[in-house]
């Protein structure tokens, strides 16, 4: 039986789709490349959970790192300062790369990194929790750390931070209260890259984040300069992009799909690319299929309802972070459809005015189970989950 090749809440083994997003943020790195100079303000990649956010910087990295940069990876945590992480990851990308390449790689740097990046990696995190007393050490750092990239013949630094609405949500459901050293470290990091950005020549360096569709709204909120930045929002996947993230794994593989049960897995899916990966892998795993095998439809519908079990288990932690009120909410959206639902009838099957709205529905939006879908509309952010509301019955 060969491998499955699908990644069910993880990084796709193929990449597919998104070429526009990808183009959009290689271009940029294409800038850092050729001049030496800052990409441009800090880029941001926004969407539900699920939706491949992380999956695009991900690639964008791999590529990044075939172009000769080094690239620094971080990711955030819930309600916690984050920049100590960032500029410690920075340090060991450093560390980590490697021996120059006809590509133009970077030397091993082990002596300089303890004899200037790593130092100043300690006077920032030591430094005052002011943001004014910040951001000239960060600046420093980075600064410091995307010269000593192109000095030693790389492209230049990406620094990635994934999860960056995570520091900035809130402890509180009814207003807004965040971390407020977290606050401080997102109004140091924006900036820091508004200062980069007006001299760029000084900064070989991109910084890209990833994070839910609130997380510009976030940083705006620790600085204005947050609305500045560069926002990239990815959405549902089309049927034939949808198809080509079925088949280009199981092709790899000599495996192809029937056209019926493609076209039902497609369907089914509805372009979440997290269910397009369980439907792939239950598919998969109903079939053991060897090299020359065809995915049948009875394939598709044997693994069903495994698909079914994973995707409930997805619905069911999300329903686990919703409140007493928050259920009365989405119960309420879900019995008007599968969405985009406005506002106004949701409030009228609530029995409620619109105001009345505002707490759940930004909380839910915080949590990542409904979205914005328009002026006065809301979606669910995963498809099939308005059906395991109705479900549920209001009861759970």
């Amino acid at each position: 039986m060969l491998p499955n090749p699908y990644t069910p809440s993880a990084r796709p083994r193929v990449f597919v789709g998104r070429e526009r997003e990808r183009r959009r943020l290689r271009d940029g790195l294409a800038r850092v490349a050729a001049y030496g100079e800052m990409m441009g303000p800090l880029t941001i990649v926004t969407g539900p959970r699920g939706v491949g956010k992380t999956s695009l910087l991900r690639d964008v990295a791999s590529q990044a790192e075939q172009d000769g940069f080094v690239v620094a990876w971080s990711a955030c945590v819930k309600q916690q300062p984050f920049l100590a992480e960032v500029t410690g990851s920075v340090s060991r990308a450093l560390d980590r790369a490697e021996a120059p390449s006809p590509a133009g790689r970077l030397n091993r740097v082990v002596v300089e990194l303890n004899a200037g990046v790593a130092k100043l990696a300690t006077e920032f995190t030591r430094t005052a929790s002011t943001a004014s007393g910040r951001i000239g050490p960060l600046l420093d750092f980075l600064e410091a750390a995307g010269s000593l990239v192109r000095t030693r013949g790389g492209a230049g630094l990406v620094v990635m931070i994934d999860e960056l609405h995570a520091p900035l949500e809130s402890g509180s459901d009814w207003d807004y209260q965040p971390n407020p050293d977290a606050a401080t470290e997102a109004a140091v990091l924006l900036n820091a890259v508004q200062q980069m950005e007006a001299e760029r020549e000084r900064f070989p360096l991109g910084v890209i984040g990833a994070g839910l569709p609130q997380t510009k709204g976030l940083l705006t909120r620790a600085a204005t300069f947050g609305e500045r930045s560069h926002e990239i929002t990815l959405g549902d996947l089309d049927d034939a992009t949808s198809a080509e993230v079925l088949t280009a794994p199981a092709t790899a593989l000599g495996v192809q799909w029937a056209p019926e049960a493609l076209q039902e897995a497609v369907t089914t899916a509805q372009g979440y690319p997290q269910s397009l990966q369980v439907i792939g892998s239950a598919t998969w795993d109903a079939a053991a299929p060897e090299a020359g095998a065809t995915l049948a439809l009875a394939d598709f519908r044997a693994g069903v309802a495994e698909a079914e079990r994973s995707l409930t288990s997805m619905f069911e932690a999300r329903w686990s972070v919703t409140t007493p009120a928050e259920r009365s909410f989405v119960t309420a959206m879900a019995s008007l459809g599968e969405g985009p639902i406005r506002r106004q009838a949701l409030a009228t099957a609530l029995g409620v005015s619109t105001t009345a709205l505002s707490i759940p529905r930004q909380s839910l939006i915080n949590k990542g189970v409904i979205e914005e879908a328009g002026r006065g509309l809301l979606r669910f952010t995963v498809p099939g989950f308005a059906e395991f509301v109705r479900r549920q019955g209001g009861e759970r």
